[in-house]
């Protein structure tokens, strides 16, 4: 009878160790999470930051391609003009 209750007490023992270890490689997968998931957003966000960097230069490309047709207009009227008074 001591003996099984050595026994029974070894096993309890060794469950609660396991039990220990798993708690801590559980609580270590959820900090893991966290970090992907903090990981993910900052993702998310510079997504979107990107997004608007994208349009803000599609945009700006646009406008200085505008204002080099009317630059290249302006300087070729002004060499007519340039070549009327000569």
């Amino acid at each position: 009878m001591q003996e099984k209750l050595k026994q029974l007490e070894l096993l309890v023992s060794q469950a609660a160790a396991r039990l220990q270890t798993q708690e801590r490689e559980a609580a270590a997968l959820r900090q893991k999470i966290r970090s992907q998931e903090e990981t993910v957003a900052r993702l998310k966000e510079n997504e979107s930051e990107l997004k608007a960097l994208r349009e803000w230069k599609r945009n700006a490309v646009s406008v200085l391609k505008k204002l080099e047709t009317r630059l290249e207009k302006e300087i070729a009227r002004a060499n007519e003009e340039k070549d009327d008074l000569l």
